[in-house]
């Protein structure tokens, strides 16, 4: 692993990302944003989390520490996002993502340390997209129990556990 990678345009987003959302869910809480500025924040951190990936594929600047370091930011990220935002989930939307994304660390984790490398399927694309839907729904909607965003948030964390098994398979399973 080579250090100057750290300043390769897709790292700097990355740890641009990790930085830019330690600051604001760190300093301000969630009551000092509108709903559509709450909406906007989570869009640019769903979209931040794939332009990294686009840009090193685009630049040819894929890179050992990338490949390590962007699903670390982004599951980081994303437990911060979580946290900062849990007194508008149900209980049941916000335990359900914590425990997958602490199975997935797990799961990732092992595959560091084994050697491994795992290809992101479009599949995980989707659920995350559809995980960042319901977290904006949710946002909307907040206090409203019974609506359609409700059972879409049902179905995207069902969704959500799917790919981390598909994950769990290509790892242990399919060798």
């Amino acid at each position: 692993m080579n250090l100057k990678d750290l300043f390769l345009l897709p790292n700097l987003i990355t740890v641009g990302r990790l930085f830019a959302s330690i600051y604001l869910f760190t300093q301000h809480l969630i009551s000092n944003f509108s709903i559509s500025t709450l909406v906007l924040i989570i869009a640019l951190i769903g979209i931040s989390d794939s332009i990294d990936g686009i840009v090193a594929r685009r630049l040819n600047q894929v890179s050992k520490l990338g490949t390590i370091l962007d699903p670390v930011c982004d599951r980081i990220v994303f437990l911060l996002l979580l946290f900062w935002l849990a007194e508008i989930f149900p209980d049941w939307f916000f335990y359900g993502i914590l425990i997958r994304e602490i199975l997935v660390m797990i799961g990732s984790l092992y595959v560091l340390t084994k050697t491994k490398t795992i290809k992101v399927s479009n599949i995980g694309k989707i659920g995350t997209v559809l995980i960042f839907f319901s977290i904006c729904f949710f946002v909307i909607n907040s206090g409203n129990e019974q609506s359609i965003f409700l059972l879409f948030g049902i179905f995207s964390l069902i969704f959500y556990y799917f790919v981390a098994l598909e994950y769990f398979y290509k790892i242990f399973i399919k060798k």
